[in-house]
């Protein structure tokens, strides 16, 4: 028979797990074209990382005490922002044994760029474009900030070169001014030429790909976390199993990179 507790847990586990997928699904389509998606991608994974990251957290104070956290002991100590409920969740790592099976951070610098924007987004910056419509100052466009504080120094670390756009470098000189191209970069930058847009398109493509992959990982570590820590659960009190919400997040680097719907 199902506890009010499990039945609560389970609902938002499943939540958190389908927010996430949801979330890295749109990041991994995500492109200059279709700016719109990466805003969707954002929104639905920072509700699904948050929420895994604060699920953590509770199941860390059982572990602790014995009991679940009042209102007052967890809602007014952490609110949306990402950075310090992932430094939280380094202190319930430092709490599991060495040998528990966690999935450990990507590189730390990359880890910081990318939860600084990701952070900024779920704390205010989801109504960026709102804020600005309405004469409210307002943060960096989201978008901007993830293709440069995240995307640019992901590109600096490729290794294979660029695709042959020189297609679209011939495409131009026999089409000549005749070509109306009206298109934005993720920076703003202007696109109006077949070169430019196949360029923005290569871009687009690998930050798509290696920036779903960096996010993924840090989901896995906050979801690795999470299911080694409810392992220290005391029988008597019944929880999900939440491995079972997060198969395709315990999987390694080849599997997880390969993946573009999430689904499962």
């Amino acid at each position: 028979m199902f506890t009010p507790e499990w039945r609560l847990l389970a609902h938002e586990v499943g939540l958190a797990s389908y927010s996430l997928r949801s979330g890295l699904a749109s990041l991994r389509k995500a492109n200059y074209a279709d700016q719109q998606v990466y805003y969707g991608g954002f929104f639905q994974y920072t509700i699904g990382l948050e929420r895994v990251m604060k699920l953590a957290l509770i199941i860390d104070y059982l572990v602790e005490n014995g009991t679940l956290p009042t209102d007052k002991q967890f809602a007014k100590r952490f609110g949306h922002k990402l950075t310090d409920l992932l430094s939280s969740i380094g202190d319930v790592r430092s709490r599991l044994d060495v040998s528990a099976s966690v999935w450990e951070l990507p590189d730390a610098d990359m880890t910081n760029a990318a939860m600084a924007v990701l952070s900024d987004f779920a704390i205010g910056a989801r109504y960026y474009n709102i804020d600005v419509l309405t004469g409210k100052i307002a943060t960096q466009d989201p978008v901007d900030r993830w293709f440069s504080e995240v995307g640019q120094p992901l590109m600096k670390k490729r290794k294979r070169p660029w695709k042959d756009v020189q297609w679209a470098h011939k495409l131009d000189s026999e089409v000549g001014g005749r070509s109306n191209i009206k298109f934005e970069t993720e920076i703003g930058s202007p696109i109006h030429t077949f070169a430019a847009a196949a360029q923005a398109a290569n871009e687009s493509d690998y930050v798509a790909k290696e920036g779903t992959f960096l996010c993924a990982r840090i989901a896995r570590h906050a979801i690795s976390v999470l299911i080694a820590r409810s392992n220290q659960v005391p029988h008597s009190f019944h929880i999900p199993n939440f491995i079972e919400f997060f198969y395709i997040f315990v999987m390694n680097d080849a599997y997880l990179k390969r993946q573009k719907s999430f689904a499962g």
